[in-house]
């Protein structure tokens, strides 16, 4: 089962929205999370929470566990996919929670 992510948990891939293109390696972290569904004292990750890279673009986490959810969505766990200008997966979590 994979571990929960949370507010502040790091994403890793590629930014698209650095002109000329092509995309650029990036990272960055999971900035909005569950207001009352906590992990280790951060909000849980969930569809639909938004990340940002370490250039400052923004973008989504679009895939969560089907079976577990947390405010009527989806959690994120590690493994989860981003998408936006940010595009990768979910890289960190809390190893002591896992969800499915």
């Amino acid at each position: 089962m994979p571990a929960a992510s949370r507010l502040g948990d790091m994403w890793t891939g590629i930014c698209c929205c650095h002109p000329p293109y092509p995309c650029i390696p990036m990272s960055g972290w999971i900035v909005t999370g569950s207001p009352n569904i906590q992990s280790t004292g951060a909000g849980q990750g969930r569809l639909s929470d938004l990340t940002i890279g370490a250039c400052g673009h923004p973008g989504t986490v679009v895939t969560g566990n089907p079976t577990v959810v947390g405010n009527s969505l989806q959690k994120a766990t590690v493994g989860s996919t981003v998408t936006g200008c940010n595009i990768g997966n979910v890289v960190t979590g809390n190893p002591t929670h896992t969800i499915g």
